[in-house]
């Protein structure tokens, strides 16, 4: 914590969260996708949250669920990526573009 608060450890955090920005996300890929909203994720990820789910569950969960439940997921995030007046656009827009 010390070290932290020195210029150097200032530098060194830094640096080190502009770094973190620049990475590409590793949730998203081409090939299973819901379809609906446009949001894909790495099918592998897909079935290990499905075995989990059902075994917390006590129950079988589809892949369908899964992939819903992580488009919820993705979505909420969505806000905190952009400005306020950018995210009320882009709603506004899908919603004049759903019937």
């Amino acid at each position: 914590m010390e070290y932290y608060r020195s210029r150097e450890g200032k530098l060194k955090k830094h640096l080190h969260n502009q770094r973190r920005g620049s990475r590409p996300s590793s949730s998203r890929s081409e090939q299973a996708g819901s379809g609906k909203s446009g949001d894909s994720f790495d099918s592998g990820i897909v079935r290990y949250v499905q075995m989990v789910t059902s075994l917390i569950e006590g129950r079988r969960v589809s892949e369908t669920e899964i992939v819903r439940m992580l488009v919820r997921a993705v979505r909420q995030h969505s806000m905190a990526r952009r400005r306020r007046r950018d995210y009320i656009l882009s709603c506004w827009k899908q919603s004049l573009e759903s019937p």
